[in-house]
């Protein structure tokens, strides 16, 4: 018996199905568990125990000589639709997008309250009597020796490990913070921080390290996927944007703020089953612009991020967090 799991982006998305594959495990557990994802994200997924083994997008020709007990569709566009044609299945399974309901919550700032995305990835596996309620924390496994490497990198760059990791990235900049409010929490904080993103917030990060008189270790540009995985379990804290960091966050299982800027809580992409506290600018008129987000703001004012000044973060933090036991 053998299932094939497909998601092929992004990393926040990618990680938020990975319940799916022990609660498959879980009720089938001698059925060999496949996934398809795109290359770059083959790493979240290559150490997980209860994968068989982990395929590049587009399917080669011998997933399309297999026989699949399912196929479970977790990305559900265009990309992936021909699959339906393209393999051989007893049956085929997808789940709620619930595009429509976010197109209303951001047409008419409609105050819906979507599932949980997780529990809509669930859905997909009712047809094997598998409820979304069985589906637990989301899994990413970073070897040992990675592990090491990266606690051994803390400790002689900081003497020791940091107390706050901030994740920098953003695909949209209007979910993004400003570099000059990091600044002045960050140094408000007084606690060693790591600075993490990838190869297009390693200038800010940079940026950033030059602004601030604490210790800081910038990951941003430097550190391999699973190596950021390994740099935010040993942190205590992590503050992120709406974005795949806060998931690897809950991955790993470190407490996580999020600061919403276009975006909002409600669509439904919250940390799963970990710690955390969402951030935000409540009864803004224009919020939620985007069920995505923009290059820059479509009215010009930015004040969904502008608004969350590094008081009101502090302040927030604070009330979230023993921000004192971190020290």
């Amino acid at each position: 018996m053998r299932f094939l799991l497909v998601r092929l982006s992004s990393m926040g998305d990618v990680v938020l199905t990975t319940p799916l594959i022990r609660a498959l495990h879980r009720r089938f557990p001698e059925a060999e568990i496949h996934f398809l994802t795109r290359r770059q994200y083959k790493p979240l997924l290559q150490h997980h125990p209860q994968l068989t083994a982990v395929h590049e997008w587009p399917p080669a020709n011998s997933l399309r000589d297999l026989f699949w007990e399912g196929v479970i569709d977790l990305q559900k566009n265009l990309r992936t639709f021909p699959l339906r044609w393209q393999l051989q299945y007893r049956a085929f399974s997808s789940f709620p997008k619930e595009n429509f309901r976010k197109w209303l919550m951001v047409r008419f700032k409609k105050p819906f309250l979507l599932r949980h995305v997780v529990e809509r990835y669930g859905r997909a596996l009712r047809k094997w009597d598998i409820s979304p309620d069985e589906l637990g924390p989301l899994e990413v496994y970073v070897p040992e020796a990675v592990e090491e490497k990266i606690h051994s990198l803390l400790l002689s760059s900081l003497g020791e490990v940091p107390r706050v990791a901030v994740g920098l990235g953003g695909t949209y900049k209007t979910k993004r913070w400003l570099i000059e409010y990091y600044e002045v929490l960050l140094n408000r904080l007084k606690l060693p921080v790591i600075l993490l993103g990838g190869e297009s917030e390693a200038r800010e990060a940079e940026s950033l390290a030059r602004m601030l008189s604490v210790p800081v270790v910038v990951g941003a540009g430097r550190f391999s996927l699973l190596e950021t995985a390994a740099a935010i379990r040993l942190a205590r804290l992590l503050i992120s944007h709406d974005t795949g960091t806060a998931h690897l966050g809950a991955a790993m299982g470190t407490p996580t703020a999020v600061l919403w800027g276009n975006t909002v809580p409600e669509f439904g992409m919250t940390p799963w089953k970990v710690p955390h506290t969402n951030i935000e600018v409540k009864n803004l008129s224009c919020r939620p612009c985007s069920k995505l987000g923009y290059s820059t703001c479509p009215r010009g004012h930015h004040d969904c991020i502008r608004a969350l000044t590094p008081d009101y973060v502090e302040k927030r933090l604070r009330e979230a967090f023993d921000i004192a036991r971190l020290v």
